[in-house]
């Protein structure tokens, strides 16, 4: 089980952060739930010149309200062959 191996690998861990707590299953996944939530970052890329973006802003406006919004300008085509 997937479950069962993800918390076998988070035990060395969790026994240097928690050594008074008992290394049960639900403990172990607790952890690694932690764990998973405090380090899981999610990019996300949408074109504004895109007719639906501002739709998609109005609908899903989570998705918008705590966002880093890096605007990229075209490149030039000398700089594409660079890279």
């Amino acid at each position: 089980d997937e479950r069962d191996a993800s918390c076998a690998e988070v035990r060395n861990d969790f026994v240097k952060e928690f050594p008074n707590k008992e290394d049960n299953m639900f403990n172990l996944y607790q952890f690694f739930i932690d764990r998973l939530r405090d380090n899981l970052h999610i990019v996300l890329c949408f074109s504004p010149l895109h007719p639906k973006f501002a739709l998609r802003a109005q609908m899903f406006p989570a998705v918008f309200s705590a966002v880093n919004i890096d605007w990229f300008l075209v490149w030039p085509e000398d700089a594409l062959v660079a890279v």
